[in-house]
């Protein structure tokens, strides 16, 4: 069913409200798609720091709401989660009627699914109401990250529901092929950055004047959700080999508290008090400026302990001509060459990670090379106008047959 301005109309699900990896890489679709031949909207179970990003740039938000323990249930634990499903059977219900009904009243074409608990009640909600479906998948089905329950009916329902999956990295794509998802089904494509956004901005507001910070002090910070997946205590427990050679280092735990990971987060509060580390780190919360944060950054590190299916975080440091650091693990892999664009190192070794960091400050000339070989890394492989080209072919082959596609050409 076409829309009266022969636009595609597409309902793009994300259980999240916050601003993850896969909440950036939507936002970054859908600021630059062609607004000609697309018509999106967000649904999302409630409001907060996507909701209002998205309605910055101008695209539609609805939200149908979930209980907040439905959204924030951890996938790392069946037993709990079969439970709480269980209790909130009726309001599952209720929700997939409401939005059944939302999407076949505003005549949606296509849905986009990007987070694991929207691809599975999408895929319910778009078969109901007999839509096309893609997943945008955004993860690596690995334990204990996942629990074996959820694994398999994620990769039963991507057997059965979706036309196509769009893996963020090849990794994420053979994980898949390995759980039995058929190999057709599954495209690779990489998340973009804008260059021109990452430019070096000469004015750009440095951090350590607002934390105040001794002049000469190197910054070293770990980006991302504060999560155990993250490996934010492997970061902590490197510190301390650091600041033995390198006293005037400080470090930065740049993220959210995802909620729920409050016991995590007074465990990192309790390594850094036993570490004797307190007056060299800050946990700096949620930071909206996240560019200027890595602008002021001497070295970035992601040292995950769990298979990241890609890392944004480590394309925009390396974006913006900064060393990295980050865990050999999962599509990391695919966007550094270990001692070319920055440093790989063995996960869950803080010894290792400190060895790094280290050399990295004592050979700031290596460490900019790296830095110059990393942004041209980007630019090669990873450029916004292939992401979000291959964003559009997806969407208009999910909603045309074939040789209908010039219906969605661009003008």
């Amino acid at each position: 069913m076409v829309s009266n301005d022969h636009r595609i109309k597409i309902a793009i699900l994300d259980q999240s409200p916050d601003l993850g990896g896969a909440e950036v890489s939507t936002l970054t679709f859908l600021e630059r798609m062609d607004r000609s031949r697309f018509d999106a909207t967000v649904i999302l179970p409630f409001e907060g720091p996507f909701s209002r990003a998205l309605e910055k740039i101008g695209v539609p938000v609805r939200i149908i709401r979930l209980p907040m323990g439905l959204v924030r249930l951890k996938r790392g634990k069946p037993f709990r989660a079969f439970l709480f499903l269980c209790l909130s059977f009726f309001v599952i219900q209720i929700f997939l009627l409401k939005l059944c009904l939302y999407l076949r009243r505003n005549r949606f074409q296509l849905v986009v699914t990007n987070t694991i608990k929207a691809h599975l009640y999408g895929s319910l909600a778009a078969r109901l109401c007999s839509i096309p479906l893609l997943w945008r998948f955004h993860d690596i089905l690995s334990t204990p990250d996942f629990s074996s329950f959820l694994v398999q009916w994620v990769v039963f329902f991507g057997k059965i529901f979706p036309g196509k999956i769009l893996a963020v990295s090849r990794t994420t794509g053979d994980s898949l092929i390995e759980k039995g998802i058929d190999r057709k089904k599954i495209e690779i494509l990489f998340n973009g950055i804008d260059e021109k956004r990452f430019e070096m901005n000469t004015r750009f507001k440095d951090i350590r004047e607002e934390y105040q910070l001794e002049n000469g002090a190197k910054l070293v910070g770990c980006i991302g959700r504060i999560i155990p997946q993250k490996g934010q205590k492997i970061f902590l427990s490197a510190i301390p080999g650091v600041i033995r050679e390198r006293p005037e280092t400080f470090f930065l735990l740049i993220g959210e508290v995802f909620l729920g990971e409050e016991t995590y987060q007074k465990e990192l509060l309790e390594l850094i008090e036993r570490n004797g580390i307190e007056k060299r780190v800050l946990m700096t919360g949620f930071r909206s400026d996240i560019e200027d944060v890595i602008r002021s950054l001497d070295i970035v590190v992601l040292p995950s302990i769990a298979p990241e299916a890609f890392g944004l975080a480590l394309l925009e440091a390396m974006a913006l001509k900064k060393p990295v650091i980050a865990s050999d693990i999962g599509g990391i892999k695919e966007i550094i060459e270990d001692g070319v664009h920055g440093f790989l190192v063995e996960p869950d070794r803080p010894g290792l990670l400190a060895e790094r960091i280290l050399y990295l400050l004592k050979h700031p000339d290596t460490a900019d090379r790296m830095a110059e070989r990393a942004k041209e890394r980007v630019r090669q492989r990873f450029s916004l106008a292939q992401f979000i080209t291959g964003m559009e072919q997806a969407c208009c082959e999910a909603v045309f047959k074939e040789g209908q596609i010039e219906n969605c050409s661009r003008s």
